[in-house]
Parts: C-alpha cells; structure tokens; sequence
C-alpha cells in the first residue's frame, strides 16, 4: 500500500520547515536521511536501534574471556 500525503509548508529564515504533530506521530522517527533527487529534497526516517538489545546475542565458548587471543579466536569461528 502506497501513502501519498501532500501539504504545503514554509522555510523560515534559519532553513527550518515544520513537519506536522500528525505526520511525526505516525514515522515515530526523530533522525532522517536528507538527499537531494533531481533538484527534491527527501527525508527518509531512520529508525534507531537499541544498542542493549544486542546484549547476549553471541555466545562464545571460552572460559577466560581475559585471554583476548582466544576470544579472538572463538569471536572468528
């Protein structure tokens, strides 16, 4: 399903435009990616990714994790 929504807004004097309370409620994004496409400006949100949930996604069969050639090692496999 396409989304097409279309409205005009204004650039005040530092280069700032406002994006609508009722489009930033429905991207739930606060970072964009800016590129320029054929003299157009896009925006495309960017979703942030918690860093606490890589937490305990690799496990690794070493004992002495103070041993960091055979972390290294075990990291490779």
């Amino acid at each position: 399903m396409v989304n097409i929504m279309s409205m005009v807004v204004r650039m005040d004097r530092q280069g700032r435009i406002v994006i609508p309370v009722n489009i930033r409620k429905s991207i739930k994004s606060n970072i964009f990616l800016l590129e320029i496409v054929n003299n157009e400006i896009h925006l495309k949100p960017i979703k942030t990714i918690q860093l606490t949930s890589f937490i305990d996604k690799i496990e690794v069969d070493v004992d002495d994790f103070t041993d960091t050639h055979k972390l290294r090692k075990a990291l490779i496999k």
